[in-house]
């Protein structure tokens, strides 16, 4: 018998072929490397007190009820080092927000007519391109990365716009758009998720069944190492003492900094130190007097996202308040890179973007003696209903 440490732990996610059906790891790769601090696997067992009288001030034994489990997981947020390919946590944001699509190759833009916001496509690649993918257009000492605001499809006139214009005017002709993978919130579908934590590679403790409740995104301030964390809520759970199928093989891709991580309202460029977003996920359970758990299904039943930024205030505009008091819509983007070792470009980036947002409280804060207007705000699907409250995308 050995005491087991907090260092020697291996977690392992799987999303599951049936809800609330436990799988082990299937691979090497499913393991990821969670931070340290925040890390939780948590059962509950109901416990139902027992109201008849025994002859005594005393209780009688209770019962053990409904079981459900609760995780919380936090993990550095970095793309996965080679373009196009999920990152290592990527089944927890696919299932916080609900669905994916990837574009996995290197797509070359027209010879001519690319301007400082629109590149010209190729009609037979156009289709690798959605309103609300961020890309990274690789124009030589000059990358650019910019949501896709429009796509202009048909014979011809293949074409994307980007929201934030190229500072250096129209790119250049031919130029290459990297690879991607995007999650973006959806309606339905919404995966469940199997969680292994082997202690000292002797130990398994699992959870299965479980839904992403939260997700958030946390230090994203100036200088700083960003990162995502989640909340899940689940099924069924159960410890043993199994030792895992396989030797994790960690991803090695490097966390970007909070540096040259640039924040754009309406595709403008606003100074700010701190970016805060949070996805917030109301589950439904089904229950069942046939369940030994009584769980056996959950459904996503409503989502808030909400955030807050921090810009500098200013002696000669009050836009912010002005959105603020007149319920002006606005998009926020922002993002981080690893820089590469040439000068002006970048690989590895990790971006998020929100078309609609409104800002729902507005105080002034100080930061070293400079103002700031601290605005809180949250994502909305715009008039009609249509439009995703928010996609993040990996290249």
């Amino acid at each position: 018998m050995a005491d087991t440490i907090k260092n020697n732990i291996k977690l392992a996610i799987m999303e599951e072929v049936t809800e609330g059906t436990y799988l082990t790891p299937s691979s090497a790769a499913a393991f990821i490397s969670p931070l340290s601090d925040g890390l939780e696997l948590t059962p509950v067992k109901e416990l139902l007190e027992r109201s008849n009288l025994n002859s005594s001030i005393g209780k009688s034994k209770p019962r053990g009820g409904m079981r459900s489990v609760s995780a919380s997981i936090s993990v550095e947020a970095k793309a996965h080092g080679t373009a196009g390919s999920a990152p290592e946590y990527g089944p927890l944001v696919k299932a916080a927000l609900g669905t994916s699509r990837s574009n996995t190759t290197v797509v070359t833009s027209k010879a001519t007519g690319n301007t400082a916001t629109v590149l010209q496509i190729e009609d037979a690649d156009i289709s690798k391109f959605l309103v609300g993918d961020i890309v990274l257009v690789k124009q030589s000492g000059a990358y650019h990365v910019s949501p896709v605001i429009t796509v202009a499809s048909g014979a011809g006139v293949a074409a994307i716009t980007l929201l934030v214009a190229h500072p250096s005017g129209d790119m250049t002709d031919s130029v290459t758009i990297e690879k991607f993978i995007t999650y973006l919130t959806a309606n339905s579908g919404h995966k469940s998720i199997s969680i292994s934590k082997y202690v000292e590679s002797a130990r398994r403790e699992y959870a299965a069944g479980c839904k992403v409740t939260s997700l958030n995104l946390n230090n994203f301030t100036t200088g700083q190492l960003a990162d995502f964390s989640f909340s899940l809520d689940g099924m069924s759970f159960d410890h043993s003492l199994t030792a895992p199928s396989y030797t994790p093989s960690l991803n090695s891709a490097l966390p970007p900094i909070v540096l040259g991580a640039c924040v754009y309202v309406d595709g403008v460029k606003v100074p700010v130190n701190e970016v805060t977003l949070s996805v917030e996920n109301s589950l439904a359970w089904k229950t069942s007097t046939c369940s030994e758990d009584g769980r056996i299904a959950s459904r996503i039943a409503s989502r808030s996202v909400t955030g807050s930024f921090n810009p500098y205030k200013q002696d000669d505009s009050v836009a912010n308040f002005t959105k603020f008091d007149l319920e002006t819509q606005f998009s926020l983007f922002g993002f981080m890179a690893v820089p590469t070792s040439t000068v002006g470009e970048v690989e590895d980036v990790v971006g998020f973007y929100m078309p609609n947002c409104m800002i729902t409280e507005y105080t002034e804060a100080d930061a070293d003696g400079l103002l700031q207007e601290n605005l809180s705000f949250s994502a909305n699907r715009g008039i009609t209903g249509e439009t995703e409250e928010l996609y993040i995308t990996f290249i």
